[in-house]
Protein backbone atom coordinates (compact mmCIF):
# COMPACT_ATOMS: atom_id res chain seq x y z
CA UNK A 1 0.00 0.00 0.00
CA UNK A 2 2.78 2.21 0.38
CA UNK A 3 3.61 2.03 -2.94
CA UNK A 4 0.37 3.06 -4.05
CA UNK A 5 0.39 5.71 -1.93
CA UNK A 6 3.66 7.57 -3.34
CA UNK A 7 4.21 7.18 -6.89
CA UNK A 8 0.74 6.85 -8.78
CA UNK A 9 -0.52 9.51 -6.17
CA UNK A 10 1.71 12.12 -7.16
CA UNK A 11 1.92 11.47 -11.10
CA UNK A 12 -2.45 11.73 -10.54
CA UNK A 13 -1.49 15.09 -8.50
CA UNK A 14 0.95 16.73 -10.87
CA UNK A 15 -1.36 16.18 -13.85
CA UNK A 16 -4.04 17.81 -12.13
CA UNK A 17 -1.60 20.88 -12.78
CA UNK A 18 -1.18 20.87 -15.88
CA UNK A 19 -2.02 19.57 -17.72
CA UNK A 20 -5.55 16.41 -22.75
CA UNK A 21 -7.34 14.49 -26.31
CA UNK A 22 -10.04 15.08 -27.68
CA UNK A 23 -10.95 12.41 -30.12
CA UNK A 24 -12.00 13.51 -33.78
CA UNK A 25 -10.11 17.11 -34.72
CA UNK A 26 -11.27 17.55 -37.83
CA UNK A 27 -10.23 19.98 -40.40
CA UNK A 28 -12.14 22.78 -41.55
CA UNK A 29 -13.77 23.69 -45.10
CA UNK A 30 -11.91 26.81 -44.58
CA UNK A 31 -8.57 24.87 -44.26
CA UNK A 32 -5.64 26.37 -45.26
CA UNK A 33 -7.38 30.05 -46.39
CA UNK A 34 -5.81 32.90 -45.48
CA UNK A 35 -4.61 31.67 -42.39
CA UNK A 36 -4.18 35.03 -39.35
CA UNK A 37 -0.24 35.70 -38.39
CA UNK A 38 1.07 32.93 -35.88
CA UNK A 39 2.58 34.65 -33.44
CA UNK A 40 -0.28 37.86 -33.08
CA UNK A 41 -2.26 34.31 -32.39
CA UNK A 42 -0.41 33.59 -29.72
CA UNK A 43 -0.05 36.84 -28.09
CA UNK A 44 -3.95 37.10 -28.40
CA UNK A 45 -4.70 33.50 -26.80
CA UNK A 46 -1.44 34.37 -24.02
CA UNK A 47 -3.71 37.10 -23.08
CA UNK A 48 -6.80 35.43 -22.85
CA UNK A 49 -5.38 32.40 -20.60
CA UNK A 50 -3.68 34.97 -18.27
CA UNK A 51 -7.13 36.28 -17.26
CA UNK A 52 -8.62 32.64 -16.77
CA UNK A 53 -9.50 31.39 -13.62
CA UNK A 54 -11.30 27.77 -14.08
CA UNK A 55 -11.77 25.19 -16.95
CA UNK A 56 -12.20 21.33 -17.85
CA UNK A 57 -9.41 19.49 -18.94
CA UNK A 58 -8.69 16.11 -20.86
CA UNK A 59 -5.45 15.13 -20.98
CA UNK A 60 -4.04 11.95 -22.56
CA UNK A 61 -0.38 10.30 -22.97
CA UNK A 62 0.38 9.05 -26.43
CA UNK A 63 3.58 6.19 -26.39
CA UNK A 64 6.03 5.99 -23.92
CA UNK A 65 7.47 9.19 -21.53
CA UNK A 66 10.18 7.77 -19.27
CA UNK A 67 9.20 8.22 -15.41
CA UNK A 68 5.09 8.93 -16.35
CA UNK A 69 2.60 5.92 -15.53
CA UNK A 70 0.01 8.45 -16.45
CA UNK A 71 -2.63 7.00 -19.41
CA UNK A 72 -5.66 9.96 -19.09
CA UNK A 73 -6.51 12.36 -16.85
CA UNK A 74 -9.87 14.77 -16.93
CA UNK A 75 -11.08 16.71 -13.90
CA UNK A 76 -12.21 20.76 -13.73
CA UNK A 77 -9.58 22.84 -12.06
CA UNK A 78 -10.66 26.98 -10.29
CA UNK A 79 -8.50 29.51 -8.69
CA UNK A 80 -10.68 30.93 -7.07
CA UNK A 81 -12.11 31.78 -4.48
CA UNK A 82 -9.59 28.88 -3.67
CA UNK A 83 -7.35 26.75 -5.92
CA UNK A 84 -9.71 23.38 -6.01
CA UNK A 85 -9.78 20.63 -8.41
CA UNK A 86 -11.62 17.54 -8.73
CA UNK A 87 -11.47 14.37 -11.60
CA UNK A 88 -10.19 11.23 -12.06
CA UNK A 89 -7.33 9.55 -13.61
CA UNK A 90 -6.10 6.19 -15.36
CA UNK A 91 -2.39 5.18 -14.46
CA UNK A 92 -0.30 1.98 -15.77
CA UNK A 93 1.77 1.25 -12.84
CA UNK A 94 4.11 -1.69 -12.51
CA UNK A 95 2.42 -3.62 -15.39
CA UNK A 96 -0.90 -3.11 -13.29
CA UNK A 97 -4.10 -0.51 -14.89
CA UNK A 98 -5.44 1.35 -12.59
CA UNK A 99 -8.71 2.68 -14.13
CA UNK A 100 -11.06 5.60 -12.85
CA UNK A 101 -8.88 6.66 -9.79
CA UNK A 102 -10.66 9.64 -8.22
CA UNK A 103 -9.11 12.62 -7.06
CA UNK A 104 -9.86 15.79 -5.07
CA UNK A 105 -7.74 18.90 -4.54
CA UNK A 106 -9.36 21.11 -1.44
CA UNK A 107 -7.59 23.47 0.67
CA UNK A 108 -4.74 22.47 -0.47
CA UNK A 109 -5.02 18.74 0.87
CA UNK A 110 -4.53 16.25 -2.03
CA UNK A 111 -7.46 13.35 -1.49
CA UNK A 112 -7.29 10.42 -3.93
CA UNK A 113 -9.41 7.24 -3.69
CA UNK A 114 -7.30 4.69 -4.58
CA UNK A 115 -9.87 2.07 -4.35
CA UNK A 116 -13.59 2.71 -5.19
CA UNK A 117 -15.30 5.12 -2.71
CA UNK A 118 -12.33 5.22 -0.12
CA UNK A 119 -10.65 8.64 -0.25
CA UNK A 120 -7.37 8.98 1.87
CA UNK A 121 -5.79 12.17 2.34
CA UNK A 122 -2.62 12.50 1.02
CA UNK A 123 -1.55 16.02 2.62
CA UNK A 124 -0.56 18.94 0.97
CA UNK A 125 -0.89 18.36 -3.02
CA UNK A 126 1.87 21.15 -3.01
CA UNK A 127 4.48 18.46 -2.29
CA UNK A 128 3.82 16.75 -5.04
CA UNK A 129 2.77 19.16 -7.47
CA UNK A 130 1.52 23.00 -7.22
CA UNK A 131 -1.92 22.38 -8.66
CA UNK A 132 -2.61 26.46 -9.07
CA UNK A 133 0.20 26.15 -11.89
CA UNK A 134 -1.93 25.27 -14.57
CA UNK A 135 -4.01 28.93 -14.58
CA UNK A 136 -1.10 30.63 -12.60
CA UNK A 137 -0.51 33.19 -15.22
CA UNK A 138 3.18 33.21 -14.84
CA UNK A 139 4.15 30.10 -14.94
CA UNK A 140 1.13 27.84 -16.66
CA UNK A 141 -0.44 27.69 -19.55
CA UNK A 142 -0.31 31.41 -20.85
CA UNK A 143 3.77 31.05 -20.09
CA UNK A 144 3.75 28.18 -22.55
CA UNK A 145 1.84 30.16 -24.88
CA UNK A 146 4.33 33.13 -24.76
CA UNK A 147 7.46 30.78 -24.90
CA UNK A 148 6.18 29.07 -28.15
CA UNK A 149 9.34 29.90 -30.76
CA UNK A 150 9.61 29.89 -34.87
CA UNK A 151 5.37 29.65 -34.55
CA UNK A 152 3.74 28.65 -38.11
CA UNK A 153 -0.16 28.72 -38.39
CA UNK A 154 -0.46 25.33 -40.52
CA UNK A 155 -4.36 24.90 -41.34
CA UNK A 156 -7.87 25.23 -39.34
CA UNK A 157 -9.51 22.67 -37.94
CA UNK A 158 -12.03 21.65 -35.41
CA UNK A 159 -11.83 21.13 -32.06
CA UNK A 160 -14.70 20.72 -29.64
CA UNK A 161 -17.06 22.26 -32.62
CA UNK A 162 -14.82 25.51 -32.36
CA UNK A 163 -13.07 26.75 -35.05
CA UNK A 164 -9.29 26.69 -34.46
CA UNK A 165 -5.83 27.76 -36.64
CA UNK A 166 -3.23 25.28 -35.59
CA UNK A 167 -0.23 26.67 -34.81
CA UNK A 168 3.40 24.74 -34.36
CA UNK A 169 6.16 25.61 -33.08
CA UNK A 170 9.10 24.87 -30.21
CA UNK A 171 8.19 25.57 -26.51
CA UNK A 172 11.73 26.32 -24.19
CA UNK A 173 12.60 24.16 -21.65
CA UNK A 174 12.15 26.40 -18.85
CA UNK A 175 8.58 26.96 -19.92
CA UNK A 176 7.59 23.29 -19.97
CA UNK A 177 9.62 22.69 -16.55
CA UNK A 178 7.63 25.60 -14.69
CA UNK A 179 3.87 24.04 -15.42
CA UNK A 180 5.47 20.27 -14.79
CA UNK A 181 8.84 19.59 -13.43
CA UNK A 182 8.60 16.20 -13.61
CA UNK A 183 8.84 16.19 -17.32
CA UNK A 184 12.29 17.53 -16.48
CA UNK A 185 12.87 19.16 -20.52
CA UNK A 186 16.30 19.54 -21.06
CA UNK A 187 16.09 21.34 -24.54
CA UNK A 188 12.85 23.47 -26.28
CA UNK A 189 10.11 21.12 -26.82
CA UNK A 190 7.80 20.21 -30.15
CA UNK A 191 4.60 21.71 -29.90
CA UNK A 192 0.92 22.61 -31.66
CA UNK A 193 -1.62 24.49 -30.11
CA UNK A 194 -5.51 24.81 -31.79
CA UNK A 195 -6.84 28.34 -30.81
CA UNK A 196 -9.97 29.38 -31.31
CA UNK A 197 -9.75 31.81 -34.48
CA UNK A 198 -12.82 33.48 -33.53
CA UNK A 199 -13.73 35.62 -30.40
CA UNK A 200 -10.81 35.99 -27.65
CA UNK A 201 -8.82 33.48 -28.95
CA UNK A 202 -9.41 31.04 -26.59
CA UNK A 203 -6.32 27.90 -26.32
CA UNK A 204 -8.56 24.82 -26.98
CA UNK A 205 -5.74 22.06 -27.56
CA UNK A 206 -1.85 22.12 -27.12
CA UNK A 207 0.32 18.89 -27.70
CA UNK A 208 3.87 18.97 -26.06
CA UNK A 209 6.08 16.17 -27.86
CA UNK A 210 8.45 15.67 -24.17
CA UNK A 211 10.24 12.49 -25.26
CA UNK A 212 10.96 11.06 -28.77
CA UNK A 213 8.62 8.37 -28.64
CA UNK A 214 6.22 10.33 -26.27
CA UNK A 215 3.73 13.41 -26.18
CA UNK A 216 1.21 15.09 -23.89
CA UNK A 217 -2.15 16.19 -25.26
CA UNK A 218 -4.07 18.49 -23.32
CA UNK A 219 -7.65 19.62 -24.62
CA UNK A 220 -9.71 21.98 -22.77
CA UNK A 221 -13.81 23.39 -22.45
CA UNK A 222 -15.69 25.13 -20.29
CA UNK A 223 -13.09 27.76 -19.88
CA UNK A 224 -14.78 30.09 -17.19
CA UNK A 225 -17.58 27.90 -16.25
CA UNK A 226 -17.41 28.44 -12.45
CA UNK A 227 -16.21 25.23 -10.16
CA UNK A 228 -17.50 23.67 -7.13
CA UNK A 229 -15.30 21.32 -5.36
CA UNK A 230 -16.10 19.44 -2.07
CA UNK A 231 -14.07 18.46 0.54
CA UNK A 232 -14.41 14.13 0.43
CA UNK A 233 -15.83 12.38 3.38
CA UNK A 234 -12.56 10.26 5.41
Amino acid sequence: MHLMQTRPVAIVAALIAVLALIAGCSKSAESGKDLPDAATLLTQSTETTKNETSVHMRLTVQGEIPGLALESIEGDLTSVPAVAAAGSADLLFMGQRLQGIEFVVVDGILYAAMSAGAFQDFGPAADVYDVSAILNPEIGLANVLANFSDAKAEDRETVNGVETVRVAGTVSAEAVNKIAPQIGATEAVPATAWIAEAGDHALMQITLQTAPEGSITMTFSDWGKPVTVTKPAI
